[in-house]
């Protein structure tokens, strides 16, 4: 299978097997992986990617976010529908929360993204 030429941002709070399927699909899609680690969800989602945003102000101690997240970036259209497909195929559930590093969200930390996702996922299901 060809490197898809992308990144995933992944933070990860499932359990070991389900990180480990996630990791073979984006290895085996030769995608680059980079895990975030609970003490980075404050730095902005953007400087995983290589982007230069404006850093975020400190804040307080958060706790960790409960959910797992992937954000991709460098994936668009066809591309990014191919691996999320094979994370389904892996048995990576659906709940895991998803996002692609846009203009709009590259300066929010991961608790603003998660707010957002929570939200768009409300919005979803009351649908």
């Amino acid at each position: 299978m060809p490197t898809l030429n992308g990144l995933v941002l992944y933070y990860n709070t499932s359990t070991p097997q389900e990180a480990a399927k996630a990791k073979l699909v984006f290895i085996r899609m030769g995608l680059r992986i980079r895990i975030v680690a609970p003490d980075q969800l404050g730095q902005a989602v953007g400087s995983f990617a290589g982007l230069a945003v404006e850093p975020s102000a400190p804040q307080a101690d958060r706790p960790p976010i409960p959910d797992s997240i992937m954000v991709f970036s460098g994936l668009r259209g066809h591309t990014l529908d191919r691996v999320l497909q094979a994370l389904l195929q892996a048995g990576v559930p659906r709940s895991v929360f998803k996002a692609v590093v846009t203009p709009g969200n590259a300066g929010w930390d991961f608790y603003q993204l998660y707010e957002e996702l929570k939200k768009e996922r409300a919005a979803l299901e009351e649908r």
